[in-house]
């Protein structure tokens, strides 16, 4: 039975994209006063406050006494956290996947990895993983042959914008990723670095859907809105994908929790293939097979050296 969690990590985390172009396109065919009724600001509002909350619930500690007692440069590394994952990145990959195909865009974030790894070694002077060089070029491998043999993944310059947007979540959730590995070292309560930094984000993704859409864009009780954005994305998706990762982390090995993010990814494809009829080519395949073997690789040799 506990292999289920792993199992449900990968599933439901793979689902979020899928899900989310599919409330996109929903939204577009179902306009209401001529303005889609999906958007990024309803959608991670909602789901960061579902998020913030169950974390703060999870660990109640007094995140105000916390707060007050931490260093200045460690306030304002959790405000940078908040803003690159609460804020940025989301507001990033929604645009990305809005201008993108969900298996193009999959693809692309494989770059947060060794763009993660890249900046650690230049900011927090960490050594490269074992074998970096070749993770690498199995990843930048599996981009080139999408792109060349991908038939319908739209990486051209007429998807610029959207390829854009991606980069700029890569290198958003890059950064993040270094900033994490410092405040591990403060040993913060997750109701402080999670609760607090998505309650954060839903405030802010609350008040530019306030600003722009004005309050009924909360309220649009169609049948199909409600069970989409709240409970399958918030609920499901959002909130499950968090609970299962801290599940799975405290009950995995990294190498074993690793693959499941992995196979997140094959998920991702497959249910963007099955429900939104993107293509699944030979060409694809061939790519996804060489990202995730750019990705998996260190793991299937064994573990890596220790960071210095």
């Amino acid at each position: 039975m506990t292999a289920l969690v792993l199992i449900a990590y990968g599933v439901v985390s793979g689902l979020r994209s899928t899900v989310l172009k599919g409330l996109q396109l929903q939204g577009a065919a179902h306009a209401i006063a001529g303005e889609n009724p999906i958007s990024f600001c309803n959608v991670f509002s909602l789901s960061q406050l579902m998020i913030g909350l169950a974390l703060l619930i999870a660990e109640p500690v007094d995140v105000g006494r916390e707060i007050d007692g931490l260093r200045p440069r460690v306030r304002l590394a959790i405000a940078a956290d908040a803003f690159l994952g609460c804020f940025l990145a989301p507001l990033a990959f929604y645009m990305a996947l809005d201008q993108l195909a969900v298996i193009t865009q999959t693809l692309l974030f494989s770059l947060t990895l060794p763009a993660s790894a890249l900046l650690a070694l230049w900011w927090l002077k960490e050594r490269l993983p074992e074998r970096f060089a070749l993770s690498l070029a199995l990843i930048l491998a599996g981009l080139l042959v999408g792109r060349i043999f991908g038939s319908g993944l739209g990486m051209g310059m007429d998807q610029l914008p959207g390829l854009l947007w991606a980069l700029l979540a890569v290198i958003a959730t890059a950064t993040r990723n270094c900033l994490r590995r410092q405040l591990a070292a403060q040993h913060l309560s997750r109701g402080l670095t999670g609760g607090v930094t998505n309650l954060a984000g839903a405030l802010v993704f609350g008040l530019i859907a306030l600003l722009v859409y004005g309050p009924q864009h909360f309220f649009l009780l169609q049948l199909w809105w409600v069970i989409g954005v709240i409970v399958i994305y918030g609920l499901t998706l959002s909130l499950g994908t968090e609970i299962l990762r801290q599940l799975s982390t405290a009950r995995f090995s990294v190498t074993q929790v690793a693959f499941a993010g992995s196979a997140s990814v094959v998920v991702t494809v497959l249910t963007a293939a099955a429900f939104l009829h993107e293509p699944l080519t030979p060409g694809v395949l061939a790519s996804l097979g060489l990202i995730l073997l750019g990705v998996l690789q260190r793991h299937l040799s064994g573990p890596s050296p220790s960071s210095s």
